[in-house]
């Protein structure tokens, strides 16, 4: 090899992976050392006071309004780490990056996390403004890696999910073939197979369709007795007051007069059995239901009670 082809190659494969993870890892400091942190209230979830737990502000580019790890968030920084790492390690390797097109694969596997994640938060944010859905802050929970993937797989209401699991797995899949293509090569982006890259758009497409897919709204129809003594059992109708399910595991709450009702017995999507709260006065009070997800249906002077 000539003097001026050693020149024009730039540094060694070793070195060019080194100060391309620095580059990544300073930036990274940076970002953590312009954001601040929040404090917040162990019950609540809600900021709060000194002397409670914090939250580094940093990790807010993987977390969701509910303080949960977001399922598009981390598959867009992902894509972001791992493309702009690439590009630096070629930068070095080759002394000038080559000119040429980026493969139109790579505005695929860049483009549709990104719209992912947007498409997400403004479905969300809709959901939210409508009263579709709440997403209240849980109680405070250092995060853990196996927290971090649990959130990931899982959908808003902490169940597991396929869809958040399969778009997850595709993403993990098509950044393993990423890096091992192109440590065989580091001198250009490698080509990914379209199958792969086509199970990873679509299964970012499928996430954005199942968010904007609402859950029923909330609300109350009627109450049966509308007037009765302390000793009734009061029946609600309405609908999206949860999945059915027997007892009180998960079952919503429900408010007379702002005071607590006690479920009682199976309940339903669309019914609910409750006795009365003690102290309940003589006025005629509103019902509220809150389910278990935090969405909140109210019938205004809705049930008396009587002597």
């Amino acid at each position: 090899m000539t003097e001026s082809a050693a020149g024009a190659q730039g540094l060694n494969a070793p070195l060019s992976y080194v100060l391309a993870a620095v580059c990544i890892i300073v930036f990274l400091l940076v970002l953590w050392a312009v954001c601040d942190t929040k404090t917040y209230d162990p019950a609540q979830g809600q900021p709060t006071g000194q002397g409670k737990p914090t939250r580094h502000r940093f990790w807010y580019i993987f977390l969701g309004a509910d303080d949960r790890v977001s399922t598009s968030k981390v598959q867009f920084a992902f894509w972001t780490l791992a493309l702009a790492y690439a590009l630096l390690v070629i930068t070095f390797h080759v002394a000038v990056y080559p000119p040429g097109p980026l493969d139109s694969r790579y505005l695929l596997l860049i483009g549709f996390p990104a719209g992912a994640a947007v498409g997400a938060k403004a479905i969300t944010m809709g959901q939210m403004a409508s009263g579709t859905v709440s997403k209240k802050s849980p109680q405070y929970e250092k995060k853990t890696p196996a927290k971090a993937v649990k959130d990931i797989v899982a959908n808003d209401q902490g169940d597991l999910d396929l869809g958040d699991a399969q778009y997850f797995i595709f993403t993990l899949v098509a950044l393993a073939a990423f890096f091992i293509a192109f440590f065989h090569d580091p001198t250009k982006l490698p080509v990914l197979p379209d199958t792969l890259v086509g199970l990873t758009s679509a299964s970012a497409a499928a996430y954005v369709a199942k968010k904007a897919a609402s859950p029923a709204p909330v609300k109350i129809t009627a109450v049966s007795p509308q007037k009765g003594p302390a000793t009734a059992t009061v029946k609600i109708f309405g609908s999206g007051f949860g999945n059915a399910t027997s007892g009180n595991a998960g079952a919503p709450n429900v408010t007379l007069g702002g005071l607590a009702a006690s479920v009682q017995g199976n309940w339903t999507d669309a019914l609910v059995h409750v006795t009365l709260p003690p102290g309940l006065p003589h006025v005629t009070a509103d019902v509220q239901v809150i389910t278990a997800e935090g969405r909140t249906a109210t019938l205004p002077h809705a049930f008396e009670l009587t002597p």
